[in-house]
């Protein structure tokens, strides 16, 4: 299966890591987040990447060329300082009428995180919906605060998705695997919008369902102290891998 990452963003709250550097070149344990993303899909098994760019365009090329360890292709949104729609939308041609992993490189993903969205699409094909990796595990309330919420139905659906949500039973971990329905809901969602905007389109049509990601490694990096507890789970997410072998 193909993937997509979005790696548009400016970065603004990473501020401590200097204003000029692009969000998917930040250091993350030695190496650039862009680096984290692209290793983790090559060893879940992705045969091709499209690595959507933005600010620092150039640079973030470079970076993704450097460490990746699959074939990456690139798109260029120059509206990256609007809405996360017109970056997948950028992605389009590369997907065709395939389905798709499409993860966030502004999330630290595990490779078995990965692994568990592509092997539900194995063994139960999408159809025409799409299915978002849920995190049911416990979680600050700091932490909480900033994450987009989920609610979700008796059969793993979800009916609301949102960073407001007053009741919730999971977080979107910020990975998703996609069918071609994702494209009818760019359509009908606003054109400048944010990726839980089409996601809820999705969500509103009951096409949106869940992969129980609870345990895998993730974390979403917004600010300096996001990149600081990352840094500190990454080890501790390392440390207990390597004493499993």
């Amino acid at each position: 299966m193909k993937a997509v990452v979005l790696a548009a963003g400016r970065g603004q709250r990473l501020s401590e890591t200097g204003p000029s550097l692009p969000k998917p070149l930040v250091s993350l344990a030695g190496k650039p987040l862009v680096g984290h993303t692209l290793n983790a899909l090559a060893e879940a098994g992705v045969e091709r990447t499209l690595v959507v760019t933005g600010h620092g365009e150039r640079a973030v090329r470079q970076g993704a060329q450097e460490w990746a360890r699959l074939p990456v292709e690139f798109a260029a949104n120059p509206r990256f300082h609007q809405g996360a729609s017109y970056s997948l939308a950028a992605a389009r041609d590369f997907c065709g009428e395939e389905s798709f992993l499409l993860v966030m490189c502004d999330h630290a993903f595990s490779p078995q995180l990965l692994q568990a969205l592509l092997d539900s699409a194995a063994s139960d094909p999408l159809g025409d919906t799409c299915r978002v990796a849920a995190d049911r595990s416990p979680r600050t309330d700091s932490y909480v605060d900033e994450a987009t919420k989920l609610a979700t139905d008796r059969t793993g659906f979800v009916t609301a998705i949102g960073k407001s949500l007053a009741e919730w039973d999971a977080l979107d971990a910020g990975a998703f695997v996609c069918s071609p329905a994702i494209w009818n809901a760019v359509e009908a969602a606003p054109d400048d919008c944010g990726l839980s905007d089409i996601f809820a389109v999705l969500a509103q049509n009951g096409r949106l369902g869940t992969v129980d990601i609870s345990g895998h490694f993730w974390y979403d990096i917004d600010t300096a102290a996001d990149l600081r507890e990352a840094e500190r789970l990454f080890a501790a997410s390392a440390a207990g891998a390597a004493s499993r072998r």
